[in-house]
């Protein structure tokens, strides 16, 4: 994973967007990898944890998310979980070409783990492992995909981005991670 890290730190395909400088991965042990949109500024760049402040706290996102896997046992220690764009992206309109861009390396992040189910979060990383446009992303949230990143067969299911500010974040994901309950763990 260490020729992974200094390809990410030796990036310069998005320009000089700040970026995660170790533990680009939070490594679980669920059969499946949850891929965030990009690393929060205030999030686990600083904090070397996914989904917590500098100061130990969950964030907000972390929290709702927290509360989805408490209700199939689980915990965000539990999970595998990396970004798709590896930098830090504060404007928004340049998510979809750095997902492009980072894509080769979350592929390579991928078959280092034995996970073999994908919960992309939110539009972006749906789009980016699927390769194409999506105009409707509530059209693909919650199903399951079969899809086939370099020689490795997975199962991808989208979820609503665990935002507070998304009022689909929680309540419309509790079906979908039941159902990833009781489908593979």
């Amino acid at each position: 994973m260490d020729d992974i890290q200094k390809k990410i730190n030796e990036c310069k395909l998005c320009g000089n967007l700040p970026k995660l400088s170790q533990n680009s991965l939070q490594i679980g042990k669920t059969p499946f990898v949850i891929i965030g949109e990009s690393p929060a500024k205030d999030g686990w760049i600083i904090s070397k944890r996914a989904f917590y402040n500098k100061d130990g706290k969950l964030q907000a996102s972390g929290k709702v998310l927290e509360k989805l896997l408490n209700n199939i046992n689980l915990t965000i220690e539990d999970i595998y979980f990396t970004e798709c764009c590896k930098c830090i992206i504060e404007n928004r309109k340049k998510l979809d070409e750095c997902s492009k861009n980072c894509l080769p390396i979350l592929f390579k992040q991928l078959e280092h783990l034995p996970c073999n189910i994908i919960l992309p979060m939110g539009l972006f990383p749906t789009q980016a492992l699927f390769g194409k446009k999506i105009k409707r992303f509530g059209d693909y949230v919650g199903k399951v995909y079969d899809i086939m990143i370099n020689n490795k067969q997975y199962k991808l299911l989208p979820i609503y981005h665990p935002s507070p500010l998304n009022p689909k974040g929680y309540k419309d994901n509790v079906a979908i991670f039941n159902k990833l309950k009781e489908m593979f763990l």
